[in-house]
């Protein structure tokens, strides 16, 4: 069998007490064993893991990329939530395209340096930010897809007959 990557000599739950190697090709586990061969194929690499432990990538089931780091542009004085959706309300105010874009990066490089794999984002669209949000994530969804499978659950905060009901992409 060819592969594109070997992990050598490492540890996999269930099975901690032997050393295996494990096979990727096409961006996907295709074998897991004790000692793999591996075809030569253009650009394989072979990796020793020295007894390491591999475990998933982590998943982010529920985060609105949409508003992260935007705790400086919110006061809280009451902490109630009434006072956290009045703050959110008015920094979207200033949201652009762009900002949204960039704020979403930073939390998005940070997730993935420390191994999250998935992710599910809600992006909120309404008449005052209208699908700004949306089309910032779906560009870092297009950009990021080398790294994290990025699912994009739009929810609309007003009814509003021109912006679709809940989606998830």
């Amino acid at each position: 069998m060819t592969f594109d990557l070997i992990l050598r000599q490492g540890r996999i739950a269930g099975r901690e007490r032997e050393l295996v190697d494990i096979g990727v090709r096409d961006g996907r586990i295709a074998q897991i064993g004790p000692r793999l061969e591996m075809a030569a194929r253009p650009g394989a690499r072979d990796v020793a893991l020295n007894g390491r432990l591999l475990v998933p990538g982590f998943v982010e089931t529920h985060i609105h990329l949409d508003k992260s780091c935007i705790s400086d542009r919110c006061s809280c004085r009451t902490g109630t939530l009434q006072e956290a959706i009045e703050g959110v309300a008015a920094a979207k105010r200033a949201f652009t395209e762009e900002d949204i874009h960039a704020r979403a990066r930073r939390t998005l490089e940070k997730a993935i340096v420390q191994g999250t794999t998935r992710m599910r984002t809600h992006v909120e669209v309404d008449p005052r930010i209208g699908l700004k949000g949306f089309r910032a994530i779906r560009a870092l969804k297009r950009e990021y897809a080398w790294a994290v499978d990025l699912e994009i659950c739009v929810f609309r905060r007003k009814a509003s007959p021109t912006i679709p009901a809940p989606l998830s992409f």
